[in-house]
């Protein structure tokens, strides 16, 4: 009688603990032995699924997070049961905020002060790092290295799209400035890994980006050769005198321009975008908002994160509006076969949106 008194409340804990964690926004790590075996026992039964060796989350509640949700729970998991560790990296700056797309997401990269190493599984990796840099802020209950660490870690190990995503947000939310980032890859010692490629794109960051998505869109017209645009450029609407923003714009030398605008299916659906509206009037909005933007600009051209991250379809749509080029393409684009397969929509919140 004891033992299943005490099987009850060890099960009646659990409940409240794997509540608790999904309040903090986090997985439970098994805290203690009996805690341990009841979690095990879920495990068994279907109940909990085990994300990272020693984490937990129900079932049910897991399968309703997106990518990034279920990497801050894990972080948040780790944080509690290796509360020596500091994050780096993406993970550093998915927790400082910046928008990092979902792909540089995996693995979760800590701290290591002995080297690259690979810890539970392969599924989080240590970065060699010794520096006082490395060992930065606490930020929602989780060391991190300092936003332009993390920043410059980011700059010289991701894509070069996914790293300009990175650095303009984190100049955006006021973590630091162009030129701090600039002077602080400047100062680095000599020897220093990928300082040549931080410089590359600390250069190209621009604080007047409106989204990661708009980040990488900017990055991906360098990358194929087309000349910069302008950022956030502002409009009188000719109707009723209001001022609106296309994300993109182009002069040409005859005068004309050309605007160019990220278009999600997110800005549907999302609450945050939709101010409570129904899709039907987003919609209508969204094509108002259009309909003044061609009275003001020669040409629009619209495009999808999936559009973006198809580098022929993206250069050909950009060409066929008459976007101008200015340098040799970074990247080489394949001919068509014609019969690729379009790519899958990458929702906007995948780019950190």
């Amino acid at each position: 009688m004891r033992a299943r008194s005490t099987g009850k409340k060890v099960d009646a804990q659990v409940e409240v603990s794997l509540a608790e964690a999904e309040t903090r926004g986090a997985c439970l790590h098994s805290y203690s032995e009996l805690v341990h075996k009841d979690l095990r026992r879920r495990l068994k039964l279907g109940q909990v699924v085990e994300p990272l060796p020693g984490l937990y989350a129900r079932k049910e509640y897991w399968d309703g997070l997106n990518r990034g949700q279920r990497t801050m729970h894990k972080i948040r998991g780790l944080s509690r049961l290796r509360p020596g560790w500091v994050f780096c990296g993406p993970s550093a700056a998915f927790v400082l905020g910046a928008s990092v797309s979902w792909s540089c997401l995996e693995p979760i990269e800590v701290v290591s002060s002995s080297g690259h190493r690979s810890l539970l599984g392969g599924r989080v990796h240590g970065r060699y790092a010794n520096d006082d840099d490395a060992y930065g802020v606490y930020s929602d209950g989780i060391w991190t290295t300092s936003p332009l660490r993390t920043a410059l870690d980011c700059a010289r190990r991701m894509p070069f799209r996914d790293a300009v995503a990175v650095v303009d947000s984190l100049m955006v939310s006021g973590r630091f400035s162009k030129e701090e980032f600039l002077s602080y890859v400047d100062g680095l010692p000599g020897g220093f890994r990928g300082v040549a490629r931080a410089r590359e794109v600390a250069s190209f960051a621009d604080v007047r980006s409106g989204s990661g998505g708009e980040s990488v869109a900017r990055a991906a017209m360098w990358e194929l050769g087309f000349a910069a645009p302008e950022l956030q450029v502002s409009f009188c609407d000719p109707i009723d005198g209001s001022e609106y923003f296309v994300d993109f714009l182009w002069r040409l030398p005859d005068g004309r321009t050309i605007a160019g605008e990220l278009d999600g299916g997110e800005k549907y659906v999302n609450p945050k975008m939709t101010g409570g509206k129904s899709v039907l009037e987003v919609m209508r909005d969204e094509r108002r908002r259009e309909s003044r933007v061609t009275a003001s600009c020669d040409a629009v051209v619209r495009f999808s994160p999936a559009d973006v991250a198809d580098n022929r379809r993206f250069s050909q749509l950009l060409d066929a509006f008459g976007v101008p080029r200015d340098h040799e393409p970074l990247v080489v684009v394949e001919p068509s076969s014609g019969d690729e397969p379009l790519v899958d929509e990458v929702p906007l919140e995948a780019y950190g949106v």
